[in-house]
């Protein structure tokens, strides 16, 4: 098993966390695949885990950014953590989509620790609401 998604109701947060390595087409429908469950929920709030992941990522991030991002935004995804061991290929990826057109349409942050990347996610969904009630 190279990747677990779920979905947190206590914490509105869907987080996917990746293992080992895969191979760029198992990528490609992990990634797919967890779409799903954001179309199910409704959930604007992903966390990517790939601390123990050890496959390159930069390469899916073409691919990622023309066929996931329409996708991913559609199905509700506006807010993103992306978590990776400093000098991985999971870092390099982070930083790819934050400075790509990822970033420009859904809300990336970089973290090197899970318990951050999760308070940023609840930090993110406290501060919509406090613009729901302004806006109310």
């Amino acid at each position: 098993m190279f990747y677990r998604i779920e979905y947190n109701e206590l914490t509105n947060v869907v987080t996917a966390t990746w293992y080992g390595t895969a191979t760029q087409q198992d990528l490609k429908n992990a990634v797919v695949a967890g779409l799903g469950l954001h179309e199910s929920t409704h959930c604007a709030y992903r966390l990517n885990d790939n601390t123990d992941f050890s496959s390159p990522w930069a390469d899916s991030v073409a691919w990622i950014t023309k066929e996931w991002l329409p996708r991913a935004y559609a199905a509700g995804i506006r807010y993103l953590a992306h978590v990776a061991r400093p000098g991985s290929f999971g870092e390099l990826a982070g930083e790819t989509i934050l400075q790509g057109k990822i970033g420009s349409q859904i809300e990336v942050a970089l973290f090197t620790d899970k318990a951050k990347a999760l308070g940023w996610l609840l930090d993110k969904q406290q501060e919509q609401k406090s613009i729901l009630k302004v806006r109310s």
